[in-house]
């Protein structure tokens, strides 16, 4: 036979994924099997096994019937399958199947699902194995798998480790090279030279020992980690650190910058990239850690270098280190020598600390292993006064299986983190996608039932030869295995042997408290508290004769703890709730969003079983209301929620943000909240220049004031979708908020705050609704929302700006202000002050309520009234939680509801319900899924408010929902929030008015009229028609402080803005207009304006041309961006650069005049452009070198008030 060329497939699979086989005239089915399976990816132990069918699905019988074939299928004898797992939930994936403990909600998946899992957790999808076969494979270095660093944990890791072993992706040349060099010095003949080293460490903790007095009490682990931390020092590099100098001996500060920085790694992990630049008090300590550690450890490196024992390479590692070369003659560099050192001070005290100190735990519990312990040492001939030879370290055979039990128990590293590069099959005919992330579940793996029989219990029988003989060697992974594994792992064993054995000769140590829990927060699993005592040895055994060892006793009775305490609300008991904090809420809100979001977290904390929980507004928190911040006594966690106004704080955080002010000049305020944890989530537009700004100084500020960050400050931007925002950041907020406590989330106790808010929705909001011979039928009638706006403004004058033919318009609105209350900074019976703003609270078309209300059935005259306690547990955005009284709905859909904005998720949670009654169930659970992202994080959500922008849009793509439980509507529709305008005119023209310039929004989508809510409404208020000025809900609001004209009436002014960004300067104008007929002298006073073309919407061109003929403008220059034929000075920057002489002029006066201030009132995007073109003069008139120093030009402009900006998104 010649050689024949066969198609081999995955059985189940197309032909097209078929791969070619070359069957030489001598090959064996044993020798095809193999092929096959290197073509189709399946990775298994042994390919003897494999069955191959015909296209028919018979099975082959032999090498004469397989060469007559010419496609064939294989398969396993277990199966070729899919992975099975939970079926995700929208937006948190498996998270409920995984709390409240991850390691041993794995666990619980594999019992269910089998030896390899998939999950997705918040839209991160991974694979997971407690199977050592299948772990065999995940931990190959090779075409199908590979450690990949990701933006985790370990990736932060990265920024500190560099390209150590441990941090570094195994393709990277740096490792590789690293790697081949390296592993010589953790060679058995290497590791042998550091015996005497360790054993004069060890000397020296005993002497530190002895100062304790016998009974006294000492955390456990904090000595073993000073007795790891200065063997790898000094062995490692040369470098004592002084911990065992004394028992008091205080920390050093590489230490405490390490300690810092893997702290910060865990927060850091959770935040978005672009946060991490931030130039916030937690960047910057990470970065100071970051540069003190490696300065520390590239000086020693130098030392090393300029000293006489620069080419001993026998010295220590990093003697080894700098003298190393591979065939290439290619060594290491010093930044990377450095990285390594890094590496091993990281992972070469933590693991070993950790282990020694779960030994002493258990021996205390298990005093038989202790006394077979303690009869091999002296056996050997280990004592405390003597140090110990490699030999005798060596002969400690069954210590050794108890520090494999207590590895294996609490293993170091709870799980490896792998990588599938291409698809491929493996053990059991699991089917792993190419791209995916994979994980080696080690804890689960440990404790999997089928590998360590009575998995929980303490038995170091476990790991006899005999015993390990009958296990796969990737059954035991504390350490990991293969290409990857720990190339320290000698080392760690060698040193925990030499410490504890020469320590438990002279010491006994005892524990009789509860069981110790791991910390599951933890990247490596350390004990909990381990406080022991520790006693003088007095029955240290003499050795046998035969060197025998006593017997044990099979462990039954004392179980290993599975880490934290589950917490079950519903049963918790009173010790369990006492660990749980103080909960307070606090929002700083400007529209009620903030507001709303806080409620919703703070609900969702009373569903979860926190109790002591408290909401408030930021100025009323009592936390910063005293000398000095006092902690509960169960510590408080404070959750921030805030808006952030033009840069300032919301009304209701005005004093919190006075006294941060305050409490930072203070020298020694790095205390001020120590013992507060604390999170912040903001909420603001993207498009404006100031955005998150008063968020963020709030968790830098708190930072700096010593409290300590809780969770990664989150964002919501309401340029795209800050619901969606909120509900993600929630979710990982609570996610590890309830890993931090044992708390479990499920479907009834979501993470996700709107499933949580549709959950009140869903079981309709009380109402009554009233007589017309009842008491309160009359006020509902008349209830058309004033509580909060109560006073009214009148409007006088209403015309049309733009000229005809325009094809858009803004009105000029003039109105009597006079009954409305003054802000708090005017002055001289002024109600307002110029540059000031007013808000308006609009109403509805009448005959959109209409519409609306028939569509769904509703008797809109009819008067209702919400049941108070159901106010306390809707959204504080909600009509529900807005309406006070009775009320028409009539009222409550023109005077309360916004009915032009796109439908919310909850809205349309309910609407769904609605929509269930009326059609099938799959049409129902289409548009359910509507509400949030599905389970790998996509959300249709924006794309169908594209389609659905409005309520009515939504009644009229659904016709058949002819009702709509007006209960349920009350709870979910948002109530209309106020919209402000900044006044053009000024109190010294006219004290009682106010006048406005407000652009008419009309949005035409596919020949559909979409009108703005509040410019509509004002639009067609027209005075004319009735004879008598119209009344509107209204309020004078100030704007910030440094957004108003200069007392000195003498300063030159610069006004820059586009469209109707121009009416604060209309006011300014009006104002120095006044000045200047009352003889007042009066600076320059120029004008940037743009406008799309001139015989359009060049509004207030008549009023601009009078004030030159004043000569009061002594600067006018327009932009039109649309004039024919076009300019290229199309836009406001442009008309800057043409006059960027005279502007700098006006800034920098060489001729000891004042110099000016500059105002930028309209868009985000056009602040931005002129805030380029001032970056640009700076750097060109000299001020500056570089965008840096012309950044800080214009903040120095900023800071002194001479560059302000009003601007909108």
């Amino acid at each position: 036979m010649s050689t024949k060329t066969i198609v081999a497939a995955l059985k189940g699979s197309s032909t097209d994924s078929g791969k070619p086989l070359r069957i030489a005239p001598d090959a064996t089915l044993e020798v095809v099997r193999q092929m096959a399976a290197d073509a189709l990816g399946i990775c298994v132990n042994t390919t003897d096994d494999l069955l191959l069918y015909d296209s028919s699905e018979r099975l082959l019988g032999g090498m004469d019937d397989l060469v007559k074939q010419q496609l064939i299928f294989v398969d396993l004898p277990c199966h070729l399958k899919d992975i099975s797992g939970p079926s995700p939930k929208p937006v948190v994936g498996n998270l409920y199947d995984l709390l409240p403990n991850i390691d041993v909600g794995w666990k619980k998946l594999f019992e269910k699902y089998g030896p390899v899992v998939s999950v997705n957790i918040l839209g991160n999808h991974v694979i997971g194995t407690n199977s050592p076969l299948v772990a065999e494979q995940f931990l190959k270095e090779n075409e199908y798998f590979t450690k990949k660093i990701g933006p985790s944990t370990l990736g932060e890791a990265q920024k500190i480790a560099g390209n150590g072993l441990f941090t570094s992706d195994t393709d990277a040349h740096h490792w590789k090279l690293a790697h081949k060099l390296l592993m010589p010095a953790f060679s058995p003949r290497a590791i042998k030279a550091y015996q005497e080293e360790m054993g004069h460490i060890t000397m020296q903790t005993i002497g530190i020992f002895d100062q304790f007095k016998p009974g006294e009490t000492i955390e456990l682990l904090d000595w073993t980690t000073k007795v790891t931390f200065e063997t790898i020092g000094r062995i490692g590099f040369g470098y004592e650190f002084g911990l065992l100098d004394a028992k008091d001996a205080p920390p050093h500060p590489l230490i405490t910058a390490m300690k810092t920085l893997l702290e910060l790694s865990v927060t850091r992990a959770q935040q978005l990239s672009f946060m991490k630049k931030l130039p916030t008090a937690s960047n910057r300590k990470f970065d100071e850690c970051v540069k003190l550690m490696h300065n520390t450890v590239l000086e020693v490196v130098r030392e090393r270098k300029a000293g006489p024992d620069a080419k001993d390479a026998h010295k220590d590692l990093l003697g080894f280190m700098l003298n190393a070369i591979d065939e290439h003659d290619e060594g290491l560099t010093d930044e990377n020598i450095r990285d390594q050192i890094v590496t091993f001070l990281i992972a070469g005290h933590d693991t070993t600390a950790n282990t020694l100190a779960w030994f002493f735990y258990e021996l205390a519990r298990h005093p038989d292993v202790q006394r077979k312990v303690l009869q091999e040492i002296a056996n050997v001939g280990i004592t405390s006064d003597k140090l110990p030879t490699v030999e005798q370290i060596s002969s400690l055979k069954y210590m050794m299986q108890v520090i494999k039990e207590c590895t294996r128990l609490y293993p170091p590293v709870r799980k490896l983190a792998k990588y599938c590069r291409q698809d491929c099959v493996v053990p059991y005919g699991y089917k792993i996608p190419g791209n995916t992330a994979l994980q080696i579940n080690v804890y689960a793996l440990h404790h999997n039932e089928e590998v360590y029989p009575d998995p929980f219990t303490f038995d170091p029988d476990r790991f006899t030869p005999e015993e390990e003989q009958k296990r796969s060697a990737s059954a035991w992974l504390p350490f990991s295995t293969g290409p990857r594994a720990c190339i320290g792992r000698p080392f760690a064993l060698q040193e925990a042997k030499t410490v504890a054995a020469m320590l438990l000769h002279k010491y006994e140590f005892k524990y009789d408290g509860p069981p110790i829990e791991f910390d599951p927060h933890s990247a490596t699993t350390k004990p909990s508290h381990l406080e022991m005592t520790i006693h003088p040895c007095t029955d240290f055994p003499e050795a046998t004769a035969d060197a025998s060892l006593p017997k044990v006793q099979k462990a039954t009775s004392v179980p290993a703890p599975q880490a934290m305490p589950r917490m079950a609300t519903g049963q918790m008991d009173a010790s369990k709730q006492a660990q749980l904090p103080t909960v307070t809420f606090l929002y700083g809100t400007q529209t009620g969003t903030a507001q709303d979001y806080a409620n919703q977290l703070y609900n969702q904390a009373k569903e979860f079983g926190f109790q002591d929980v408290t909401l408030q507004d930021l100025d009323k928190w009592t936390g910063f209301q005293g000398a000095k911040y006092e902690a509960p006594a169960q510590k408080e966690l404070a959750i921030f929620c805030t808006a952030t106004y033009n840069g300032c704080p919301p009304e209701d955080a005005e004093k919190f943000d006075k006294f941060l002010d305050k409490k930072l000049r203070e020298t020694d305020h790095d205390k001020h909240f120590a013992g507060l944890r604390y999170a912040v989530f903001g909420v603001g537009n993207k498009n404006w220049r100031t955005y998150q700004k008063f968020p963020i100084k709030i968790d830098d500020s708190l930072e700096q004031l010593g409290a300590t960050r809780f969770f990664a400050r989150g964002e919501g931007n309401a340029d795209e979708d800050m619901d969606s925002d909120f509900n993600m950041w929630s979710a990982h907020f609570w996610m590890s908020t309830l890993d931090a406590y044992g708390l479990a989330a499920s479907v009834d106790k979501p993470v996700v705050p709107v499933e949580s808010t549709s959950k009140v929705s869903s079981a309709n909001i009380k109402i009554t609704y009233l007589s017309p011979s009842d008491a309160g039928f009359q006020q509902g009638v008349a209830n058309k929302n004033t509580t909060k706006y109560g006073e009214k403004a009148y409007i006088k004058v209403n015309r049309e700006l733009q000229q005809s033919g325009s094809g858009r318009s803004t009105r000029h609105i003039e109105l009597d202000v006079h009954e409305l209350a003054p802000v708090a900074s005017a002055k001289n019976g002024a109600l307002y002050v110029t540059g000031d703003h007013l808000e308006i609270l609009p109403e509805n078309n009448s005959k959109l309520v209409e519409t609306i209300g028939l569509n769904f059935g509703w008797i809109l005259d009819s008067v209702f009234q919400v049941d108070a306690d159901a106010k306390k547990s809707v959204s504080s955005r909600s009509l529900a939680a807005n309406i006070d009284g009775p009320c028409t709905i009539r009222n409550a859909l023109t005077y309360f509801s916004d009915l032009t904005s796109p439908p919310s998720r909850l809205l349309l949670h309910c609407f769904a319900q609605q929509l269930r009654s009326v059609t099938d169930d799959a049409t129902a659970d289409a548009f359910e899924q509507l509400i949030i992202p599905d389970a790998n994080g996509v959300d249709p959500y924006p794309k169908f408010i594209q389609a659905n922008r409005t309520l009515l849009d939504l009644q009229c793509a659904y016709p058949k929902v002819k009702d709509f439980d007006f209960s349920q509507f009350l709870a979910a529709a948002g109530v209309m929030q106020p919209r402000r305008y900044s006044i053009a005119s000024s109190p010294l023209a006219n004290t009682s008015l106010a006048a406005l310039a407000v652009g008419v929004v009309d949005d035409v989508v596919q020949n559909r009229h979409y009108p703005g809510l509040a410019s509509s409404y004002m639009a067609r208020l027209d005075p004319t028609q009735g004879g008598a000025p119209l009344p509107v809900r209204a309020a004078l609001k100030p704007a910030k402080s440094t957004f108003a004209l200069p007392e000195d009436t003498e300063v030159p002014i610069l006004m820059i803005s586009a469209g109707t960004g121009i009416a604060p300067f209309m006011g300014f104008l009006q104002e120095r207009s006044v000045q200047k007929q009352q003889g007042q002298s009066v600076g320059n006073t120029i004008v940037f304006f743009g406008c799309r073309r001139e015989d359009h919407d060049y509004i207030f061109k008549e009023e601009l041309a009078i004030y030159q003929d004043q000569g009061l403008l002594t600067g006018l220059h327009v932009a039109f961006s649309r004039q024919e034929p076009p300019s290229a000075n199309k836009y406001v920057q442009h008309q800057i650069l043409l006059h960027a002489s005279d502007v700098w002029a006006l800034m920098h006066p060489t001729n000891g005049a004042k110099p000016g201030i500059i105002y930028v009132c309209g868009s985000g995007a056009m602040s931005r452009d002129v805030r380029k073109v001032f970056i640009n003069m700076a750097k060109s008139f000299g001020a500056a070198s570089n965008d840096d120093e012309a950044d800080q030009v214009l903040q120095d402009w900023i800071d002194g008030g001479r560059y302000n900006e009003d601007v909108w998104g």
